[in-house]
């Protein structure tokens, strides 16, 4: 906002004029797409899907690791694919005895 002060008092009439139509056109702007996403929004409740409905499950290329060990320590479980840095709580034990 200072910016915009500082623009403001040093602006001549015509700079002041078309900051006026780039404003108000970026205002009729966000105010057509804010009422294209409730028109969304409402024809997917009318036919009773979700965003999540929409968003493919393939988009996300990687795949999920089962965690190759687990183990309880302070009353919090964790666990660990054998994938990266070895966690702190994995260190200087057996992992086999910890295989999930």
């Amino acid at each position: 906002m200072k910016e915009v002060r500082s623009f403001i008092k040093t602006a001549s009439l015509t700079e002041l004029e078309k900051a006026q139509q780039l404003i108000n056109d970026a205002i009729s702007k966000y105010t057509q797409q804010q009422k294209a996403k409730q028109e969304v929004l409402d024809l997917l409740k009318e036919k009773g899907l979700t965003l999540e409905d929409l968003q493919d499950g393939a988009s996300d290329k990687r795949t999920k690791v089962k965690p190759k060990y687990r183990m309880e320590l302070n009353g919090e479980t964790i666990e660990w694919t054998g994938r990266g840095r070895r966690p702190k709580a994995f260190e200087g034990v057996e992992l086999e005895k910890f295989l999930a």
